[in-house]
Formats: structure tokens, C-alpha cells, sequence
């Protein structure tokens, strides 16, 4: 034992041991707390792709349909009650909050649309609504089959509706309630061009 404490490069060789045990296990726990934070995120992002991705090809799906007010009803899994969905004219964007050791952080994931998709706002929240809104800018006319719009006198007017929509939901999108199954429906608005009949089709969202 004098031996040893006798050798200083004892000692240095001691210390030196020492001190690279103690950082070898910090570079371990920091490589452990951005792993799983890593591995979170990763599983987060997979998921709000996934929640986003389903409603898009819903939507789009529904449009592809030829039947005018067919209608399906999307319920959300309970997994998906803990992302904010966000959905405007032309994109579903999913987003949840995720706990690392630095603090909360915001992940989000946005699904283009390839078709316009109108959910609720500030002209109406849903297609009797919208139809309401119709017969107002059309006369008394609501645009279904039997009460076209005048294609000549009142298209202008719709589609400038439409297009203040699409404005509107890219500032405020459509939040919908994730307790309760989205409706989406497509609908379609008939005109009377003279002696022809013209018809517009949309998709509409809403609970």
C-alpha cells in the first residue's frame, strides 16, 4: 500500500480511470435522454401522417363519388383524440404537443388535397346552411335540382362566395370537435343556362 501511494503515476493513472468512467456514463445518459426523445418524435410524426393522410383520402374519395348527397361519416379513433386537426379548402394539418427533457414542443403534419373541400364558416356550417345562403344570393333560388340558380345572373356571385371562403379557412381553418365524426358529403349546385342545365360539384365537412 506505501508502495502505491509512494507512485504519483499510480495516482494519475487512478484519476485518469476514474474520470473517464464518469464521462463515459454522462455520454451515455445524454445519448439515452436524445434517443427517446428521438424515438417519440419520430413515433408522433408517424402518427399525425397517418391521422391526416385518412381524412384526406376520405375526402378525396367522397368526390370521386357521382351520387349527389352521398355522404360518409369519418369517427375518430381514440388514438387520434389526442391531435388538433386543422382543415381548410385545400389541406388537413395534423399537429400534437410532445414532452421532451428541454421542454414542450409542437409537432405538426400537413396532407394537400387535390380537390377543394369546404368545411364550416362564417356563411354557413353546413349544407342546409349553404343552401339558405344560396337561395339568398339567388332570389329565392337554392341551387338543388329542382331550384337551379340562373347560371347567367347568379354563378358570378357563388363563385366569388367560394373563393372568400377558401381565403377565410387559409387564415382560420376548420378545428373540428375530435369527440364527435365529421360528415363529409358531396353535394351538387345546378344552374339553368338557357335551355341547358349546368351543374358545380363540391365537397362540404362538418359535425
Amino acid at each position: 500500500m506505501n508502495r502505491f501511494t509512494a507512485d504519483e503515476r499510480a495516482w494519475v493513472d487512478f484519476f485518469i480511470t476514474r474520470i473517464g468512467l464518469v464521462l463515459f456514463a454522462s455520454v451515455l445518459l445524454l445519448s439515452a435522454f436524445k434517443v427517446y426523445p428521438m424515438f417519440i418524435e419520430k413515433e408522433t410524426r408517424a402518427g399525425l401522417d397517418a391521422t391526416a393522410s385518412d381524412i384526406t383520402s376520405k375526402i378525396e374519395a367522397v368526390d370521386s363519388v357521382t351520387v349527389p348527397g352521398y355522404r360518409y361519416v369519418h369517427a375518430f379513433d381514440e388514438k387520434d383524440k389526442i391531435v388538433r386537426i386543422g382543415i381548410s379548402s385545400e389541406y388537413v394539418a395534423a399537429s400534437a404537443n410532445i414532452s421532451t427533457p428541454w421542454g414542450e414542443r409542437e409537432l405538426a403534419h400537413a396532407e394537400p388535397l387535390v380537390v377543394r373541400v369546404y368545411p364550416p364558416n362564417s356563411n354557413w356550417s353546413n349544407t342546409s346552411g349553404l343552401r339558405r345562403k344560396l337561395s339568398d344570393l339567388g332570389a329565392g333560388k337554392n341551387g338543388d335540382v329542382e331550384s337551379p340558380l340562373d347560371f347567367s345572373r347568379d354563378k358570378s356571385a357563388v363563385d366569388s362566395m367560394f373563393s372568400d371562403i377558401e381565403h377565410e379557412l387559409a387564415r382560420n381553418p376548420f378545428v373540428p370537435d375530435m369527440n364527435r365524426s365529421l360528415i363529409i358529403e358531396k353535394i351538387m349546385i345546378y344552374y339553368r343556362d338557357g335551355n341547358k342545365n349546368v351543374v358545380r360539384d363540391y365537397v362540404l365537412i362538418f359535425q
